[in-house]
């Protein structure tokens, strides 16, 4: 479809423009979340696709969102436009499981890692034009209609990590509406869905927050370490991908151990992960400089974006040092609190900030004065990376309910999985955090000219077999 068919809607928020521009120019490629649909009751199912398209098309009609393609040109405002339709077969896939998920209490599924290492690394760029920056896939065992794992992967200038949660939800409350209605189940399906003139998109952060920066926002250059920042930067980048799902009893272990030592459960994780690379790396790496993206939702006006996709986030940092895990006058690493509570005390300080105004000050602000983010990411190509580590913890996945039925939905939510490609000039290990109905799912993913495979996997067996150890004392 060409540009000039399109209706123009906004200009691009900052946040906004800087997943357009990272996409255009292949430093980011896409986001998803994967969660598992498991029938409730046994359902007389013919064939499992056409109620997926028919949930789909509810799905899209409830969120016109979708219908947006941000339109990036070098030297030009990047905007979004509008689709005047979709066709839903050219962005839904069916995959059939070739062995059932694993139940060996490994927590680990090399079947949808491999599916969605793939797609994290497949772009919106097409020769076809302007085509939808969304797609789903459909992972089933074709002997058992009664569940499937759904993926959507979605362009980062439309879709931050709660509006994942927000398109879930759609889609299971169709799932359930329309497994509920007979009528609705044998009607015809509707492939093409086309949007209507008042489908917009939900506002850019700067309509709905100030942007302020404090006065005394720090300038001088920050003291150098020895950081682990992997090899240099590189384009086309390839993302490696991994998960490791921890069940509901390791989690409540984790989570009672983070009470009694009185932090956060976060924070407790975060210091985990990085104790764990700490073992896998050369005693002379000194310090790892922690990025962590957080949802700002809370602080802007319910009317804007409850309910609303779209780029509603912030980052801070930590720096979290070798010695923080060793005892005086020792160089072995030790337990995990004393780096968990570092966490837990620069989290605190970044949501105490607030402006005179009683606004929350946000580090993203500074991108409202860089007037050309492509002139500001394209020399960083091929340099030195800026951080180790970033961890995104996007909480528990919340699923579609109705009051009016509890827990007696037709389709019930379980293990949910978010995936990501690795922002190229990103940290060495790039990692997002959901709880489920299962248990929580931790996401690795890296650049692969960054770092080792190797070091991924030995940093998951280290995390697993932590949370193996205290689970077992908890007993």
């Amino acid at each position: 479809m060409d540009i000039s068919q399109l209706k123009k809607l906004r200009a691009a928020g900052k946040l906004e423009e800087m997943a357009a521009v990272a996409h255009a120019l292949d430093l980011y490629t896409t986001a998803g979340f994967s969660v598992h649909y498991k029938a409730s009751q046994a359902l007389s199912i013919p064939d499992l696709e056409p109620l997926i398209y028919h949930a789909l098309a509810q799905m899209l009609r409830e969120l016109p969102t979708l219908f947006a393609v941000p339109i990036v040109a070098e030297g030009a405002e990047t905007y979004f436009a509008r689709l005047p339709s979709i066709d839903l077969r050219k962005v839904t896939s069916f995959i059939q499981r070739q062995k059932p998920i694993p139940t060996d209490g490994n927590g680990r599924d090399a079947e949808l890692d491999a599916l969605l290492q793939q797609q994290v690394n497949t772009s919106f760029k097409s020769d076809q034009g302007i085509l939808p920056v969304w797609r789903s896939i459909v992972l089933y065992d074709f002997a058992e209609e009664q569940q499937f794992t759904t993926n959507f992967m979605v362009h980062h200038a439309i879709a931050d990590g709660a509006s994942f949660q927000i398109l879930h939800r759609a889609f299971h409350k169709a799932l359930h509406t329309l497994s509920s209605s007979h009528s609705a189940m044998k009607s015809q399906v509707e492939y093409i869905i086309s949007s209507k003139d008042d489908d917009g998109i939900g506002p850019p952060l700067e309509s709905i927050h100030s942007l302020l920066i404090p006065e005394d926002a720090p300038q001088t250059d920050a003291p150098k370490y020895n950081d682990w920042l992997g090899n240099l930067t590189e384009v086309p980048s390839k993302t490696g991908y991994a998960t490791l799902t921890l069940s509901p009893p390791m989690v409540q272990a984790f989570t009672q151990e983070c009470k009694k030592n009185k932090v956060a459960t976060p924070a407790g994780l975060n210091a985990l992960i990085t104790k764990t690379i700490y073992s896998n790396l050369p005693p002379t790496t000194e310090s790892m400089d922690v990025n962590i993206p957080v949802d700002i939702r809370t602080d802007l006006p319910p009317k804007a974006v409850d309910g609303v996709m779209g780029n509603f986030f912030d980052a801070f940092r930590t720096r979290i040092f070798r010695s923080d895990f060793c005892g005086q006058d020792s160089s072995e690493l030790g337990d995990i609190w004393t780096a968990a509570r570092k966490v837990q005390s620069d989290t605190r300080k970044y949501f105490s900030r607030a402006a005179p105004s009683g606004e929350t000050y946000l580090n993203i602000a500074g991108l409202k004065n860089i007037p050309d983010l492509q002139a500001l990411l394209k020399p960083m190509i091929g340099g030195p990376r800026s951080e180790s580590l970033e961890l995104a913890y996007i909480g528990p996945h919340v699923p579609y309910s109705d009051a009016n039925l509890g827990n007696k939905l037709v389709w019930q939510a379980g293990r949910a999985t978010v995936s990501r490609c690795a922002f190229a000039l990103g940290a060495c290990l790039q990692m997002t955090v959901v709880l489920h109905t299962e248990g929580m799912t931790i996401g690795f993913a890296w650049p692969k000219a960054a770092i080792e495979e190797g070091l991924v996997d030995k940093t998951i067996e280290g995390i697993r077999d932590y949370f193996v150890s205290i689970t077992e004392h908890s007993i």
